[in-house]
C-alpha cells in the first residue's frame, strides 16, 4: 500500500467517524480509544490504521523484528499498513534524530505470526497492582500534592491546580480510574492552559477518556465507562473532535509510560521492536 492510500485511509476513517458521531453511534470512536490504550507506542494515526485493518490485533510488530523475538510471520498474512518515519541523523550538538518525513511500512499482529513462545504480557484484569503505587509516584514527582478527603460531596477526586483531592476508600481499580482521571485534568487543563478553550463537558470527558486509555493498556476492565464519549464531539466540528483526540492521546501515553516502567514483558518489548523495524534513518 502507497502512502497515498495510507493517507486517505486515515482521513476516510477520521470522515466515517465524524458521520458516525452525527449519527449519535460511539463504536467506532470507543474502539479508537481502546486502540490508542494497546498500541500506545504508535501514533494516534497508526492507532486508528491497527484498529481499522485489524480490529482484533492485541501485540504487533515489523517483519524482522518478530524475527528477532523468536516468531515468523506466516507467508498468506497481510501486512498492517501504518506511516513510519524516515529519521534524518542528528547533528553533533543534538541529541535526537529529526523526523524529515514518512514512508508507506507494514506490521503484523502476533496471531500472524508461529514461533516462540513471548514472556507473558502484563495483565492486572481488575486490579491495579503495582500501577496504581506508580501512578501515585508520578503524580507526586510532577509536583502535584495528593491527599485524600472526606470533603469531595459527590465526587470521588478533585483537581485543584497543583493538588488532587480523592475520596478514601476507594477499591483498587476505580482509585486508580480516579486519580489518572484528575491528573488529566492537571496535564491538560491546568498545565495546558485549555480550560477557557473548551466546555466544562467536554473537559469531563477528556479526563475520562483517558482513564479509560490507560485503563486498558494496564488491562483493566473499564465495562461500560466508554458510552459518553460521543460528547467529545460536543461542539460538531472534525477538528475540535481531532484536537481532544490528540490531547488524550499525547496525555495517555505519558502516563502509561510513567505507570509500566517497571515492566520489562513481552509487550514492552514487542513495542519497542515495532518501532526499530519500521523506522528509516537518512544518512
Amino acid at each position: 500500500m502507497r502512502r497515498e492510500d495510507i493517507q486517505r485511509l486515515v482521513a476516510g476513517a477520521t470522515e466515517d467517524l465524524v458521520s458516525a458521531l452525527e449519527a449519535g453511534k460511539s463504536e467506532s470512536l470507543t474502539r479508537y480509544l481502546a486502540a490508542m490504550g494497546r498500541f500506545h507506542d504508535y501514533s494516534l494515526g497508526n492507532a486508528i490504521l491497527i484498529a481499522l485493518q485489524r480490529p482484533s490485533a492485541t501485540h504487533v510488530a515489523g517483519y524482522r523484528a518478530w524475527q528477532r523475538l523468536g516468531r515468523q510471520v506466516r507467508k498468506t498474512e497481510r501486512g498492517i499498513a501504518i506511516m513510519a518515519p524516515i529519521l534524518r541523523r542528528a547533528d553533533d550538538d543534538s541529541e535526537e534524530d529529526k523526523v524529515v518525513a514518512f514512508k508507506a511500512a507494514h506490521v503484523w499482529d502476533i496471531e500472524q505470526t508461529d514461533g516462540r513462545p513471548l514472556p507473558e504480557f502484563a495483565k492486572v484484569e481488575g486490579n491495579p497492582s503495582i500501577h496504581l503505587e506508580q501512578l501515585k509516584a508520578h503524580i507526586t514527582g510532577q509536583g502535584i500534592d495528593l491527599a485524600y478527603s472526606d470533603s469531595l460531596g459527590s465526587a470521588y477526586g478533585l483537581s485543584c491546580g497543583g493538588k488532587i483531592l480523592i475520596r478514601p476508600g476507594l477499591g483498587p481499580a476505580e482509585e486508580f480510574s480516579v486519580l489518572v482521571h484528575e491528573l488529566s485534568h492537571e496535564m491538560i487543563h491546568k498545565q495546558g492552559q485549555t480550560e477557557q478553550k473548551t466546555s466544562r463537558k467536554v473537559r469531563e470527558v477528556e479526563a475520562e477518556a483517558v482513564a479509560f486509555v490507560v485503563s486498558q493498556a494496564c488491562g483493566l476492565d473499564c465495562g461500560t465507562a466508554a458510552s459518553d464519549y460521543i460528547q467529545l464531539y460536543d461542539n460538531g466540528g472534525k477538528e475540535t473532535l481531532l484536537a481532544s483526540l490528540e490531547r488524550i492521546h499525547r496525555t495517555a501515553r505519558e502516563i502509561i509510560k510513567a505507570v509500566t516502567a517497571s515492566e520489562g514483558g513481552g509487550a514492552e518489548t514487542a513495542s519497542r521492536e515495532a518501532s526499530a523495524g519500521t523506522t528509516a534513518v537518512a544518512a
